[in-house]
């Protein structure tokens, strides 16, 4: 009996726990920085690694406290070395840009790739990157299109957009209209401008599918929405080349469009 009690307790201990987390997250989200720094602090004494994460960006940002690089890139540490994957990628930005400590693109690397195996999707964006242009390491297109496929299969608009610009271009894959189209759309869909211009473009050359202005001028249109200004052009050219009728039913496609899919940032 004696047992049971015990471990009963210790169960309970633990929900206390994890609910005074949750009190001092939400002090932080309504501004109360002085209630959620010392909540924070006392969490990271026990290693919660979600208090760390969030010291660590509280003295970056100088949320409720002068701001610290030094403070911030520690606190980042020791919940990167626990396995928190938004504390990884955020301690290889601090090696990335010089940020307090020496720029170290290898070091940047070696905590991108951490964070990028428990997928998360902003290191895998930026180790394709840095991989494709060879910015501080040798440039490799192979591990640069392995990481924006991974990202682009976990929904990353961008990482779609710059699979699809790859497979259009043929750099480090073979040339595939197809294949390029069909990631053009996943990002379009999600509301990238790039994407949406892009398969504006497709549509306007036939490359990749059935040429067609009116669907051009859709995308071109809601690519435009963010002021994109080679949008805003191509959609000027579609313009010229339309008769009337073909021009109403066009912008019938692009209302269709703006209502559907998110607008894209500006």
């Amino acid at each position: 009996m004696l047992k049971n009690l015990t471990i009963g307790l210790l169960f309970f201990s633990h929900l206390v726990f994890a609910a005074d987390y949750d009190a001092v997250y939400a002090a932080y989200e309504s501004g109360d920085y002085d209630t959620a720094l010392n909540g924070f602090q006392e969490l990271a004494a026990e290693n919660h690694v979600k208090a760390l994460f969030y010291l660590g960006t509280m003295y970056r940002e100088g949320k409720g406290v002068e701001q610290d690089y030094q403070q911030s890139f520690d606190w980042y540490k020791k919940a990167a070395e626990l396995g928190e994957p938004k504390a990884q990628h955020n301690v290889a930005m601090f090696y990335h840009n010089g940020i307090y400590v020496e720029r170290d693109i290898f070091t940047a690397m070696d905590w991108y790739n951490k964070a990028a195996e428990q997928d998360y999707v902003p290191s895998m964006t930026n180790m394709a990157r840095l991989y494709f242009m060879g910015q501080g390491v040798k440039k490799n297109t192979d591990i640069s299109i392995k990481w924006w496929r991974k990202a682009a299969e976990l929904g990353s608009k961008g990482a779609q957009h710059n699979l699809g610009l790859v497979y259009y271009l043929g750099d480090g894959v073979e040339q595939n209209y197809e294949t390029a189209f069909k990631w053009y759309l996943k990002a379009a869909e999600q509301g990238s401008k790039e994407a949406q211009n892009s398969l504006g473009a497709m549509y306007f050359d036939g490359k990749g599918v059935e040429k067609d202005l009116m669907e051009a001028y859709a995308w071109f249109r809601l690519s435009a929405r963010a002021e994109y200004e080679q949008a805003i052009l191509n959609a000027s050219v579609i313009e010229a080349n339309l008769t009337q009728e073909q021009m109403q039913q066009a912008k019938l496609y692009a209302e269709e469009y703006l209502a559907k899919y998110p607008a894209p940032e500006k």
